[in-house]
């Protein structure tokens, strides 16, 4: 269907009303959380959370250390300032700051706590918040502080903010508020953006899509990549069973040729690109145009993890510890399956042609092969390692880690493609990487017991492992240790397979089709090249 610009929001003039008057507690006993953005032109908010506290002795407050999707200490509280809390009557509470990022407040005797602190914020990018005078980009991890005893109670948001800015957050697209979350690990899931937004609507499979801008996009331009994400999104649904596990979606996007830090970042209902580039010069084709080729193949990585992480997912991965490291093995799972898959998608529905397909990948093996980095340490172990060499943390003493560390996005996504090429070509019965994760998607998501607002259970590293012995037996044994758990050269012959050979010419390493490959290698990258869908 035609994309639909929807106009600027009439009735925020009313919510600004609204949260001008002091919440009653519903009764439910949600946790009631209001954003008030009262200095924009000193990139400050402050926030406000209310609810019932009756029969509790402590109620203990805590800003997380980290994001989900950035596996990295952030210490988000250091942006947090003048925290205070009242009871009932309006009469001040004792905080008691217990750590960083943690304060208890005793309650006993108290019917209801309302707790306000003030923020600062003028950093944009996918993990933390910005404030200024043309708007606000809300990340809810840096922005909103959870009661520990609480975390699971239901949520209400109300949003207080210039009454000329509209307001799009995830929870509810369409609406001005107040937006209803199950409880904290949702709420913080569901960015927020205010200001000056061009928002487009479009749907897929009977589902709502939203695009939201900061700045026009040409007709032509925004036709064309509409129509290019249609593709993705009905690819990636019939990968998974011709539905889509939410009942809305929507991209944020910051595209400017002035942004600091361009970045991507995944969420269950919504992700956000952000990337420094002149939108009036963007030609929408993404075989010849820098620009195009990074704006729709991250929309596809980011758009993946709505199955890939944020809902199959190894164990810690929600729910969440968001006061410590949350270590797993199996990061490049995580992050290289899906940067694999964003590829995968971009060839099968033809906006890649396959010249094109085979150059990407060819350059992110040439990244890998190229890092020092890589004779040190395992697949699973920068996985764990994460947590230190991402490179926006402060450094309080000089490192080598850039040098003994690499990208399990890169490492993570040759496996994938290897490994998909030894299940086609080896498994008994057949079978490819497409089987293996509607298989991890059906057994831990889809049947897996939950303790969390989104259903199913983590996995963890040994499931996959015997997974993929399973379909491979001692094949499967030897790749898992040699490209998984050792520094060992890769196995590139494994491409062979598909009628393909890796060429080496001065540290550059190029994929490029065999001549006169067999006949089973031609069928099978035939059928590579093809979704399921389109050979079944």
């Amino acid at each position: 269907m035609p994309l639909k610009m929807i106009k600027a929001f009439p009735s925020f003039l009313v919510l600004c009303l609204a949260v001008l008057i002091k919440p009653h507690f519903a009764t439910d006993h949600s946790v009631q959380y209001q954003l008030i953005i009262n200095q924009p032109q000193k990139h400050l908010a402050t926030i406000q959370i209310e609810t019932p506290v009756l029969g509790m002795d402590t109620l203990t407050i805590s800003m997380p250390a980290w994001s989900p999707g950035r596996y990295v200490i952030y210490n988000f509280a250091q942006n947090v300032f003048d925290l205070k809390a009242f009871d009932q009557n309006g009469q001040p509470l004792k905080t008691i700051l217990v750590d960083k990022q943690t304060w208890r407040v005793p309650v006993r005797n108290t019917r209801s706590i309302q707790i306000s602190y003030r923020l600062f914020a003028n950093t944009l990018d996918g993990t933390f918040s910005k404030i200024d005078l043309k708007g606000a980009s809300i990340n809810g991890a840096a922005t909103f502080a959870y009661l520990k005893e609480l975390k699971d109670r239901p949520i209400q948001l109300r949003i207080k903010a210039p009454p000329h800015w509209q307001v799009v957050c995830a929870l509810d697209p369409q609406s001005n508020g107040p937006f209803k979350a199950s409880g904290y690990d949702q709420l913080i899931d569901s960015p927020i953006e205010l200001g000056r937004l061009f928002k487009y609507r479009f749907t897929v499979l009977n589902t709502s899509h939203f695009l939201i801008f900061h700045q026009p996009v040409k007709p032509k331009l925004l036709t064309h990549f509409q129509k290019d994400l249609q593709k993705i999104i009905r690819y990636f649904a019939n990968l998974f069973g011709d539905s889509l596990p939410y009942s809305c979606y929507t991209f944020f996007f910051h595209l400017t040729p002035h942004l600091k830090h361009p970045d991507g970042m995944e969420h269950a209902n919504a992700c956000r690109v952000l990337l420094r580039m002149d939108l009036q010069h963007v030609e929408a084709n993404a075989n010849t145009d820098p620009d195009y080729d990074n704006l729709i193949w991250l929309s596809a990585h980011e758009f993946f993890h709505t199955w890939n992480v944020k809902r199959l997912r190894p164990v810690g991965l929600g729910p969440f510890d968001y006061s410590k490291e949350v270590y797993t093995p199996c990061l490049w799972i995580v992050e290289g399956w899906t940067s694999y898959y964003a590829y995968l998608s971009l060839l099968r529905t033809g906006i890649y042609t396959q010249g094109k397909f085979l150059s990407e990948l060819s350059n992110r093996i040439t990244r890998y092969e190229n890092s020092p980095g890589k004779k040190y340490r395992t697949l699973t172990e920068v996985s764990i390692l994460s947590w230190l060499f991402k490179g926006a943390v402060p450094r309080y003493a000089q490192t080598n880690i850039d040098t003994t560390t690499y990208s399990y996005y890169y490492k993570g996504l040759i496996a994938a493609f290897l490994l998909d090429i030894l299940l086609r070509s080896k498994a008994q019965p057949a079978s490819s990487l497409d089987e293996l994760i509607k298989t991890m998607w059906q057994q831990f998501y889809k049947q897996g017991q939950s303790y969390y607002y989104l259903a199913g259970q983590g996995y963890t590293e040994q499931q996959i492992e015997d997974m993929i012995v399973e379909r491979l037996g001692q094949t499967g044994k030897t790749f898992l240790s040699e490209v998984v758990h050792s520094t060992n050269a890769l196995p590139y012959e494994i491409v062979e397979n598909a009628g393909l050979k890796l060429q080496v010419i001065n540290n550059t390493f190029r994929l490029v089709k065999k001549q006169n490959p067999s006949l089973g290698a031609q069928n099978l990258w035939k059928k590579f090249t093809m979704s399921e869908q389109s050979h079944d």
